[in-house]
Parts: structure tokens; C-alpha cells; sequence
């Protein structure tokens, strides 16, 4: 009896130390957390037309919509249009997304981009005339349209190249959009081209600029203002594509060494930038004395177009196409430029708080660099850029 009880002891207390070692332990796998972009039922918008209905695709004297059958991105056929707005003073065309089913943005604005894949017959674009539009069932919308960082290549070529369109660059605040009961997305085309397009989806995206008051507008208000800065803010520069351009080092600043092959039908000849960040530069309270400034390495001047745009406003474009009145030689084969911001034309009907891109084209002349571009004083006459005592 005396042993059986030493038995039974022993074991309760092998019991009773094991129970203190064991710990919990699951019966069922932890559930994987599901993301709103994985929850979102509408991710595809167009792959081909038997699967995605459209509306809005009647030919007529502005537009002609074809579903071409060959070198598809993905499925049976793609889009191809043609449009002339000199003919008609609104094209669209748009995509029953989801059915029209009623679509909540909201969960994936921060998060996604709508995706397609875009190309041209042949050339080189380095923009196309067309807006993206989101339409809720209050019959609000909002727009948004291509931007060069969103562009794969910084161009649209034969190849098909990917486009993005981030949800959160529309502007659905300002004009009052309910993202959370979304109707259809439209394509608006505006002046005159042509383009095929393929695969429109919802695909994850991480946008780096934020429309806020804080951080999308850079104000400007003494000189000078060095412009420009930074290579990931330019646009058309990419030797995998083109060796016509690309990056130089004979200026302080950045600059660009322009080489172009005169053998080809239509070299490229087209650069730009950001004056600060792809934010909205805000010139407003200083335009009125401010002049472009840059330099060039050359042994004889090229032609040269500069371009400004804004983000808004009726007149978005301004442009000049410099003559020898705009250089100052400064011997070497160095000269500077100087164009006023009061001698281009229409000047005071530019959105000098929204200033977006300068960009630059090259008509004549192959051979030559150019940078170190800066905003600087100038208080001379305009018409007169390089006598100004100032300079």
C-alpha cells in the first residue's frame, strides 16, 4: 500500500511540473490579413472587347474606333483611335466598368493607379492630348491625365509602353466626386491623334507626390532659383531609348548634351523638366522681374523652342523660339541665354502659381550642350533681353 501511494505521488507530480512547461497552443491557422486592393471586385476594366463592353464608339466625322486584331498587349484585339477636335467640340468614348455597377474608390485611393498599355504606328510622342475621367451616379467629375513620371520610357512609341494614372491625382475634391459610388471611367481626346490602346486595369501603386496644401506647391519669391535640380525630375533623356541626348557635366547644374543623328527621318529633340520636384511652382509674386537664364557649350548657336506649362488655367502654354537677341557670347563657345517672362506672349493670362514643366526643343543645330537653367532678376526691356545693365 505504502509503495502504491509513492507510485501515485510521483506520478501527480510529473503531472503537475509538465503543465507548468506546456503553453497554448492554436487550433486553427491565423487568418492572413486581405488588402483593399485584393477585396476590390472591379480590377479589370478593358482586355479586349467581348469581354468589356464600351460606349461611345459610333464612328463619325471626329473620331474613328476600330478593335484591331493584330499585336495585341493581351486578349483577342485592342482599341485603336483616331480623332480630330477641329471637327467636333467633344470626343469621348467610355467603359461600362463593373456593368456600372456603383464602385467604392475610397479603400484604394492612396493605394492604386489605373494601368494601360498605349502605342502608336510609328514616331515619337512625348504627351497625347486625352483625359481620364471618373464619373460618379450624381453625374460629378474628375479628371486627370498623363504624367511623364508615370510614363514608361518618358515616351509613347511603337512599342507598347505602360501608363499609370494614380486614383489619388484626380482632382474628386475639387469637384466634388463621390469616389465611393463611382459610375464609369471616360477617355476624353482633345486636338488631333491617333493611338492604340490596351489593358486597362487596377494595379497597386505607390504615388509619391500628395495633392496637400503643404507639400504640392512650392512658392518662390527672391532671386535667384536654381531650377531643374535633380535628374529623376526630367523627362525625354534616356539612352536605352535614344542616344541623341543625354546628361552632360560642363556646367555647375545639370545639363544636357544634344547630339542628334541627322541621318534619322525624326531624331529625338525634345527634353524637359520640373522646375522644382513636379510640385506647382508659384512665380506669382515675382514673374513680373524674372527672366529663364541658362548656357550653352556650341561652337555656333542652334535653334532653340522653350516651352513653359502650367498645372491650370485657360491659357496653359506659353512658348518662344529664341533668336540671337536672347544670347550673350561670352567667348570660349560659351553663351548665355536670357529670356524675360514679360516677353513671351500672353504672359499675363498664365497661371504664374501653377507653373508645372519647361521644356525645351531643338530645331536646328546638332551638335552642342546646354544647362545650368536658373530664374533670375531682370528689370530691363523685355524686347531687349541682353542690354540690361543688370545682367
Amino acid at each position: 500500500m505504502k509503495l502504491t501511494s509513492q507510485i501515485a505521488l510521483g506520478i501527480l507530480t510529473s503531472c503537475i511540473i509538465s503543465c507548468s512547461f506546456m503553453r497554448e497552443v492554436d487550433i486553427y491557422e491565423p487568418s492572413k490579413s486581405i488588402s483593399a486592393f485584393e477585396k476590390f471586385p472591379y480590377k479589370t476594366l478593358f482586355t479586349n472587347s467581348e469581354e468589356n463592353a464600351l460606349w461611345g464608339i459610333k464612328n463619325n466625322k471626329c473620331k474613328e474606333i476600330s478593335f484591331d486584331t493584330t499585336n495585341n498587349f493581351i486578349g483577342k484585339n485592342h482599341l485603336h483611335i483616331k480623332w480630330d477636335a477641329s471637327k467636333c467640340n467633344y470626343i469621348a468614348m467610355g467603359l461600362k466598368w463593373g456593368n456600372y455597377k456603383a464602385k467604392d474608390l475610397r479603400p484604394i485611393i492612396e493605394t492604386t493607379a489605373i494601368e494601360l498599355r498605349v502605342r502608336i504606328d510609328s514616331g515619337i510622342l512625348s504627351n497625347v492630348p486625352m483625359f481620364f475621367v471618373l464619373v460618379d451616379y450624381r453625374g460629378n467629375q474628375c479628371r486627370a491625365k498623363i504624367n511623364y513620371l508615370d510614363l514608361e520610357g518618358g515616351k509613347i512609341d511603337s512599342k507598347w509602353r505602360r501608363i499609370r494614372i494614380p486614383l489619388q491625382s484626380f482632382n474628386y475634391k475639387k469637384r466634388s466626386v463621390n469616389m465611393g459610388n463611382i459610375k464609369e471611367l471616360r477617355l476624353e481626346f482633345q486636338r488631333k491623334g491617333e493611338l492604340h490602346i490596351d489593358n486597362i486595369i487596377i494595379v497597386p501603386h505607390n504615388h509619391n507626390y500628395k495633392k496637400t496644401k503643404d507639400t504640392f506647391t512650392k512658392v518662390f519669391d527672391k532671386h535667384p532659383i536654381q531650377i531643374g535640380f535633380g535628374k529623376e525630375y526630367w523627362w525625354g533623356i534616356n539612352e536605352k531609348y535614344s542616344s541623341s541626348l543625354k546628361f552632360g557635366n560642363a556646367f555647375e547644374n545639370e545639363s544636357v548634351i544634344v547630339d542628334l543623328d541627322l541621318s534619322e527621318k525624326k531624331p529625338w529633340n525634345i527634353f524637359g523638366f520640373s522646375p522644382y520636384k513636379w510640385m506647382r511652382t508659384d512665380l506669382s509674386s515675382i514673374y513680373k522681374t524674372s527672366a529663364l537664364t541658362f548656357k550653352l557649350k556650341a561652337t555656333e548657336l542652334p535653334k532653340i523652342q522653350a516651352f513653359l506649362f502650367a498645372y491650370t488655367g485657360k491659357k496653359r502654354r506659353l512658348q518662344k523660339t529664341l533668336n540671337k537677341s536672347n544670347f550673350i557670347n561670352k567667348g570660349n563657345n560659351i553663351y548665355e541665354a536670357y529670356i524675360p517672362l514679360k516677353s513671351l506672349i500672353d504672359y499675363s493670362e498664365f497661371r504664374w502659381d501653377e507653373l508645372k514643366e519647361i521644356r525645351f526643343k531643338i530645331l536646328e543645330g546638332n551638335q552642342f550642350e546646354i544647362g545650368d537653367f536658373q530664374i533670375i532678376e531682370f528689370r530691363g526691356n523685355p524686347q531687349k533681353p541682353t542690354e540690361w545693365k543688370g545682367l
